[in-house]
Formats: structure tokens, sequence, C-alpha cells
């Protein structure tokens, strides 16, 4: 067995992850739980964490421990301050917050990022900052266009190894909006997966580019005169709503050359599908690169070195 070299804390707001990495970034033993930032009784994250590794902490005393994601946001644990770009390893490194805390020694806190916040459009991420440096650490890559689909997607250009650009799409939280609290919704229901349907979304996403508040209301007429089923509705509107998203990313230049997708598989193949559908070459890599980017943070703060 690998000897491990630090202990990496992935804490969302919808779910938990920790891992015993070990000093090729991969991950020797995990904990993972559904008690994002949000479902931690009274806010106690230092001992829901103090729990979930105790016996990591018995059997390797001292190792690092890193944490990112939404832990270190203002609804979290510890608040990090945004860091401007460009953004690199190094400069997340020195951006490193360090709390002791009883019982679990020294946990380092991973920065995020904030872009323009004077500018014509502010945009902050927190997460995503080390997902992108897992990857550029595991890759033969300094530059390219990367898209991270979720809740709220992002889409990152990184160039010389540092992101310098980033925009924030709230589609999934669109969606998931529309189909629970709006008209449309009542017309919706989750089934199996329809390819066509979502196509058929993403075609009208592409012949009326810009016109997403007059095309939603497509997903009623067409339901209503037995073109679209209630589950066919579901994958219509996602194919509307990803395409109007892709489309702008590409008029605003976001998307240059191929986009490389990080992210779960089901949501990553929509993306695919999409940016395939719309001339965008496009790439997919495995998700869960926290790991990796919290390796490589740890190795240039110095606080692993091997």
């Amino acid at each position: 067995m690998s000897h491990p070299l630090m202990i990496g804390i992935d804490w969302g707001t919808s779910s938990f992850r920790a891992s015993l990495v070990d000093r090729h970034g991969e991950a020797l033993d995990t904990r993972e739980s559904p008690n994002g930032i949000l479902a931690v009784s009274d806010r106690d994250f230092a001992g829901f964490l103090r729990h979930s590794i105790k016996s990591w902490l018995t059997d390797f005393p001292g190792i690092p421990i890193l944490a990112s994601g939404m832990i270190t946001s203002r609804n979290g644990w510890i608040e990090t301050p945004y860091q401007p770009l460009p953004l690199g390893i190094n400069e997340l490194a020195n951006a490193l917050v360090c709390e002791t805390v009883p019982d679990l020694g020294q946990v380092h806190f991973v920065t995020g990022a904030v872009q323009s916040l004077d500018g014509e459009r502010p945009d902050v991420i927190r997460g995503e900052e080390t997902e992108i440096v897992g990857y550029l650490s595991t890759q033969d890559v300094s530059n390219g266009t990367f898209l991270l689909p979720g809740t709220h997607n992002k889409w990152l250009t990184v160039e010389h190894d540092k992101i310098t650009r980033f925009v924030t799409c709230m589609t999934g939280e669109l969606y998931a909006i529309l189909r629970e609290h709006s008209l449309l919704g009542r017309t919706i229901r989750q089934g199996e997966f329809s390819p066509e349907a979502f196509q058929r979304g993403l075609q009208t996403a592409r012949q009326h580019p810009g016109q997403l508040l007059a095309t939603l209301f497509t997903t009623r007429a067409l339901h209503l005169f037995d073109q679209l089923s209630p589950e066919q509705s579901a994958d219509y509107l996602s194919g509307l709503l990803i395409g109007e998203e892709c489309l702008g990313q590409l008029q605003q230049g976001s998307a240059p050359g191929k986009v490389t997708i990080i992210g779960r598989h089901d949501l990553a193949e929509r993306y695919r599908i999409a940016t395939d559908f719309l001339s965008l070459p496009s790439t997919m890599a495995t998700p869960g690169l926290s790991r990796h980017g919290q390796l490589a943070i740890a190795r240039a703060a110095e606080l692993i070195t091997c």
C-alpha cells in the first residue's frame, strides 16, 4: 500500500468527500456523505470532519489537511478571501488560510477567485479553481477552455497554467426552477433520457439565438399539441437551456478551440452532445480532480516535500 501524504477535503453545498491521498494524487481511502455545508447539524464542521476521518488521524498523526469548495465560503466553515486573476497553483498556495483546530491540528483552506469586481460583469468561483489546477497537474496542458457543468456551470479560460477568465451560467438552477415552480413544470415529468427531444431543444435554440424568454414557452405549446410527451418535454427544455448557454459562450468568445468538459457523466454527456451539435469541438475529462489540485497546492506551499 502506498503511503498517504495528505487528507483532501472537497466540501460543497450538497456533498462531502474526504480522500486519503498518496504521492500520485490517488485516493487510498475515501469518506463520502450527502452532508454538504448546509446540512451539517449546528454548523459543527469541525466535529463532523473529526468524526469522518478519526481513524486516519489516529493512523497518520500530523498529516496535512487541505479543504476546498464551498466550505471556504461565507456560508461555510472558514471564509477565505477571493483572489484576483490571473490565478494559478502558486497564487493559490500563497493564499492558503491555516486554522488550528482541536483534535484535528492544522487545516489549510483553499481560496476562491474573483473576476472584474469593478467591471461590467463581476463573477466568483469556489472549488472549480482546485479542479482546474488538478487537471493541469495531471495533463501536459497549459492552455485551454474548460466547462464544469453543475447547478451553476463554469466556463474557464486557462493561459500559461493560470486561470485568466471565467463565466458562471445558472443553467442548472434555472432548469430546476422552471420544472418545479413554473407553468412549464406542470407538463414535465422526468423519465429516460430522450436524445431526440434534447436535440430538438438544441435546434430551437440554434434557430432563435438570444430569444430564450420566447422559446421557453414552445415547451408548453409542443406538449399541448401532442408533439412532446411529459418525459420528452423535460429533455426538450434541457436542450433549450443548454443550447442557449453554449451559443452565448460562443458569441462572447468564451469557448475558442476545443472545450474540455469536467463533470459527472450524465450531465457532462448532455454538454458533449450539445457542443457536437453546435460544431464546437469538445473532449470529456474524468471528474473528481480536486484531490490532485489539493496535492499540487500542498506541494507548492511546501506542506509536502515529496
